[in-house]
């Protein structure tokens, strides 16, 4: 029988899906040709809500699996996340500055990772001041789980009592937080996961059922968002909430129970490097009235698509390769430093 550590198993696999989506989502003028792909592409913002999933429960297996200090833990969570963001950051600010013709404090605020919060012109994506943001709280969320009875009571206290602030603040107009803020059930829905993992909980029929009708909620709030034309109401990210889980689920199984050839290897390559592709997709990679003119694609977008998606996946496996190395001489200098001593 199936259990909840498939979602650990075939994690990576699960986020190269979803920077793929992601991708896709960022190619705003794509045109697949149907109408429902055409859709899936512009849900594709979702693949940042499998991301928040995916972290907070690896996130509970590493803290289950490992005694850590608070500063231990952001240090290894820095450690893996802010060489590549300040590679990437860093040259994209200085071109974003002098070609926009925006103010230096922009540079200052991403280097501070304040960006989010201050807003300047010259902001960085929300995704790495989001992570560190939910890393930092993580610590003191799993304690609190851990000593509980009763983890799925919290747990749904905790996503109903963010999901009504998140009502709270689209009705008052703070649009600009909400990148973060309509995750914040997904986070704690993750933690739930991560300790269902490491508690080798199987996925037994009251298990499948739950999620089931979980999903059957999201297709009622979308279908009561489109026929009832409540899209002002309702937001879209919501229904994310209700369909990571179940969606992901079912990837699993798929990876588990079909003969996928190629595609397995090639979402575990995308996985792998899903930190960088993403950077270099929301930086470089955005600047598309700029790089089309080097791409000669005719009438149609897609060839020009199809050479960006590789270009990206190529250079963030470079950028990946390149944070490696330079962590490896700093570490091979550090031993000998102490070594000296």
């Amino acid at each position: 029988a199936m259990g909840y550590h498939i979602l650990s198993k075939y994690r990576t696999e699960l986020m190269g899906t979803a920077i793929l989506w992601v991708m896709l989502f960022h190619s705003f003028d794509l045109d697949l040709h149907f109408t429902i792909l055409n859709w899936f592409r512009a849900a594709g913002f979702g693949g940042v809500d499998i991301f928040i999933l995916l972290s907070s429960m690896g996130l509970v297996v590493s803290l289950a699996r490992r005694e850590q200090d608070y500063s231990s833990f952001m240090a290894r969570r820095a450690s893996r996340v802010l060489p590549a963001y300040y590679l990437v950051m860093v040259p994209y600010t200085i071109f974003f500055i002098l070609y926009y013709k925006t103010g230096w404090s922009g540079l200052i605020w991403n280097c501070l990772l304040l960006y989010y919060w201050v807003r300047p012109a010259a902001a960085f994506n929300w995704y790495i001041a989001g992570s560190m943001s939910f890393y930092a709280v993580t610590p003191l969320c799993y304690r609190r789980l851990r000593r509980s009875r009763h983890r799925e009571v919290l747990t749904a206290a905790a996503i109903l009592i963010a999901s009504l602030a998140n009502t709270l603040l689209t009705r008052e107009g703070y649009w600009y937080a909400m990148d973060v803020a309509f995750r914040v059930p997904l986070f704690f829905l993750g933690l739930l996961m991560g300790f269902y993992v490491v508690e080798e909980r199987r996925l037994g029929a009251k298990d499948l059922l739950f999620w089931c009708l979980w999903a059957g909620a999201g297709a009622a709030y979308l279908l009561a968002r489109h026929y009832f034309h409540l899209e002002e109401y309702l937001p879209l990210c919501v229904l994310f909430l209700f369909s990571t889980v179940p969606s992901c689920l079912v990837l699993c199984w798929c990876f588990e129970r079909l003969p996928l050839g190629w595609l397995r290897p090639f979402l575990r390559l995308l996985g792998t490097y899903s930190l960088e592709i993403y950077l270099l997709n929301v930086s470089l990679f955005s600047e598309v009235a700029l790089l089309r003119k080097l791409v000669s694609f005719g009438p149609s977008n897609r060839l020009y698509f199809l050479l960006s998606y590789a270009a990206n996946i190529l250079l963030a496996v470079l950028l990946h390769r390149a944070v490696e190395g330079l962590r490896n001489i700093w570490t091979r200098r550090k031993d000998a430093s102490l070594a000296a001593v």
